[in-house]
């Protein structure tokens, strides 16, 4: 009897356990996704504010600080859009992130301006070239259904062409037209021509057809942001340090009421960093273990690269290091990214997997340079980047949202990255 209320007793723990987990991602997500943060960008204070939030948690769980007050300072150069755009075509106005995206680049522009239907089937330099120099497009905006354009080119030979069409020429700008689903992002520049990305947007090109625009971003050039950098002292002497790192970062908003919540991407990473973050404060860990929270992922890793330049610890002192980027997932398991170059310690993560049947299934893939691992990895420092799989599609729009985010294996994902740290 004895031993039966002791087993009761343990799964009603665990269970306990579970949810706490999944309860404190949904807090941190929830929060960081809701409107007061504008989609974590470089428009209204975004990114501060939830570098703030970030820096908060650390405090309340009592998560040392690394770095000056928790921050890490850089500056980068972002295009951001402080003004909801406007877009009539043919006296229909559409909607910004729902018919249409301005390209993440584009210049100030205002007018009405008539638009020329091309038809996009060559790729080769003299046909750009002829393009380029039109002066009959002068003031108007050149209209490629780019869905049309890849039955005669490649996708990379597309965009090749319409990179240099915002560049270059007598036109005034660009609206590209597909039936694919609308993915904004965050850059660091302008391009010459404004660029408009519309869905399922055919447009007649025997009659006359017109577009009335009006895109005022604001291009600034050095921009203060932050990471967020925590650490828990080991209970061993050595100085070995285990690393945990998300960005917090997002693409920002269109104005005060367009913007994207990114909650798998990556609230939902930065609440499983901050979940472990939380557990180790009272679950003393053998080795140190620093937690990094990065801003400027989504405009080119710029962050972590700052960080890498400028560490605030020895890189060479990093036994391990865990990026997490997409937690909110799993239903398909887990993406180990890099787990070809480090196969012994990918082979014990499939292990412990498999002996706690913790996730479905734990998948292998190459070295890949799309998130903040790749400057560490770069500086010879071991590390895998994680990505839950399966569940929702929403990704760089606004559908990326916390209502809609299952946090389907959270706990399972969260119990086995605990078991992995722990085994070093």
């Amino acid at each position: 009897m004895k031993i039966r209320i002791l087993v009761y007793c343990v799964i009603f723990f665990c269970f306990l356990q579970a949810q706490a987990q999944e309860e404190y991602a949904r807090y941190v997500v929830r929060e960081l996704t809701s409107k007061p943060y504008h989609g974590r960008g470089y428009v209204f204070d975004g990114d501060r504010k939830a570098a703030n939030f970030i820096r908060k948690e650390f405090k309340k769980y009592q998560i040392q600080p690394l770095g000056d007050d928790y921050f890490q300072y850089y500056n980068l150069s972002a295009n951001t859009f402080p003004t909801e755009p406007k877009v009539s075509i043919n006296g229909k106005e559409y909607h910004p992130a729902i018919n249409y995206l301005v390209d993440a680049a584009s210049p100030a522009i205002e007018g009405t301006f008539d638009i020329e239907v091309l038809e996009l089937k060559s790729s080769d330099k003299q046909a750009v070239e002829a393009i380029l120099n039109n002066s009959n497009y002068e003031n108007k905006f050149l209209y490629i259904d780019e869905d049309l354009a890849l039955k005669h080119m490649k996708a990379p030979q597309l965009k090749e062409v319409t990179d240099q069409l915002k560049k270059a020429g007598f036109h005034k700008g660009l609206i590209l037209n597909s039936q694919q689903k609308l993915k904004w992002r965050s850059l660091t520049y302008q391009n010459e021509k404004a660029s408009i990305n519309t869905r399922s947007l055919w447009l007649d090109p025997k009659v006359k057809n017109v577009a009335h625009v009006k895109i005022a971003p604001k291009l600034i050039p050095q921009y203060r942001t932050q990471n967020v950098c925590g650490f828990i002292k080991g209970t061993s002497s050595s100085d070995s340090t285990i690393v945990v790192t998300a960005h917090y970062d997002h693409i920002g908003a269109m104005g005060k009421k367009v913007y994207f919540p990114g909650a798998n991407d990556n609230a939902s990473g930065t609440a499983m960093l901050m979940y472990l973050a939380k557990y180790y404060a009272t679950n003393a860990p053998k080795y140190n273990v620093v937690f990094l929270a990065f801003s400027g992922e989504e405009i080119g890793l710029l962050g972590s690269k700052h960080y890498v330049s400028n560490p605030l610890l020895d890189l060479s002192k990093i036994k391990f290091l865990l990026n997490l980027d997409m937690a909110g997932t799993g239903d398909e398991g887990v993406q180990v990214v890099n787990g070809t170059e480090f196969k012994r310690e990918f082979d014990t993560l499939v292990k412990m997997n498999k002996d706690n049947e913790l996730l479905p299934q734990v998948l292998v893939r190459g070295p890949m340079n799309r998130s903040d691992h790749y400057p560490f990895f770069e500086k010879s420092v071991p590390c895998f980047f994680f990505y839950t799989l399966g569940g929702i599609d929403a990704y760089h729009d606004v559908y990326d949202r916390y209502e809609t985010l299952p946090f389907t294996r959270f706990n399972s994902y969260a119990r086995l990255l605990i078991r992995y740290m722990d085994h070093f």
